[in-house]
């Protein structure tokens, strides 16, 4: 029974189950593994504990750019399979999502309220997509819902204005920006397919345009760019493979082999510019479109990552850009990297 719920996907993300499989060991010995807490899960636990240790009474984590950072946090409690009716950790995760919403203006938009503009806008976005996914209470539900089909008709208008070739389809740092990037486009593309699979109505031609965009970022050698093709952002190749995953095409199939090749060449580091985004979208992108290649990257990442955790559970980003986000973004992503093969979240199944 246990390898037929192997075969069929349903247990994930064990490197040691897996060994135990292929050295034909017997059910009761994957039992014992599955059961038997590893050093993965044991600093997922202790990071969550850290980040709920950091919310106010307002269910928010006081800080720069509040409302996407605890988004982050809680999207972070959801990946792992925490629910609003988990008895443990449940009632924090609803005034969590309570306090994100009373974030939420008149017009649908996220991103005011914490001046995390457009970034925010797409990540609290996706967690509402995430939650809704996951939530079981009527009447939360419905609040979820509403807000959700507010927040997207925020993002698909911003998708909309108008924008020369080269930046048609993205989105920048504000709802009314006339250019775009890579980065800040790729949470709404998450947060527009969480919400179509979630049951809420994303206009094709958006999605399809988003996917457009991030083709143009990529490079014929498999070079992943901010604004440009040949910029090569090593942080954002993961997103760019789970762009092609969307609307994917034919041809596509070149175009992921190489980039998933440059991902393998360039091997996990904590020393560059973006570590933590890296491991995110490596894991999400590598894991829906080369999941060979996340075999042996996501074994790199996962013993880099845990080698890095702090004694109080957290992680804190030791260089470039991401030193100044702090240790709740550091925490969150990090435990987002780490659990994307549960594919719990609907963004992240594959």
């Amino acid at each position: 029974m246990i390898r037929t719920l192997l075969a069929m996907g349903l247990l994930v993300g064990c490197p040691a189950t897996a060994h135990a499989v292929e050295a034909g060991g017997d059910d009761a010995q994957v039992l014992e593994i599955l059961s038997t807490t590893q050093p993965r899960d044991a600093a997922i636990a202790r990071g969550l504990a850290w980040l709920r240790g950091r919310t106010g009474s307002d269910g928010l984590i006081p800080g720069d750019h509040g409302t996407a950072m605890t988004a982050l946090a809680a999207m972070a409690h959801l990946a792992t399979g925490i629910t609003p009716e988990d008895a443990a950790h449940g009632p924090w995760l609803r005034r969590t999502l309570d306090g994100i919403l009373s974030r939420q203006d008149r017009t649908g938009y996220f991103g005011a309220a914490d001046n995390s503009r457009m970034y925010g806008h797409g990540i609290a976005t996706l967690l509402c997509a995430e939650a809704l996914g996951a939530c079981r209470d009527p009447e939360l539900d419905e609040r979820l819902r509403t807000a959700l089909e507010k927040a997207i008709a925020v993002t698909v208008n911003a998708a909309r204005v108008e924008k020369n070739n080269h930046h048609r389809g993205g989105w920048r740092y504000t709802p009314f920006a006339g250019d775009s990037d890579l980065s800040l486009s790729g949470w709404q593309l998450l947060s527009l397919v969480a919400a179509r699979k979630a049951g809420v109505t994303v206009p094709d031609q958006v999605v399809t345009d988003a996917v457009a965009y991030a083709r143009r970022m990529i490079s014929p050698e498999g070079k992943v760019g901010y604004e440009r093709a040949d910029d090569d952002h090593p942080a954002l190749r993961g997103l760019a493979l789970f762009a092609l995953t969307v609307a994917p095409r034919d041809d596509d199939r070149a175009t992921i082999a190489r980039i998933a090749a440059r991902i393998q060449a360039d091997p996990p580091t904590w020393n560059g510019d973006w570590p933590l985004y890296r491991a995110h979208y490596d894991a999400l992108g590598l894991g829906a479109a080369h999941p060979e290649t996340w075999t042996v990257v996501g074994a790199q990442w996962q013993t880099l990552l845990l080698k890095q955790q702090g004694k109080d559970g957290s992680w804190t980003p030791g260089s470039g850009h991401e030193r100044g986000h702090g240790p709740v973004y550091g925490t969150a992503m990090t435990i987002l990297a780490l659990a994307v093969d549960r594919q719990v979240l609907p963004a992240f199944a594959r």
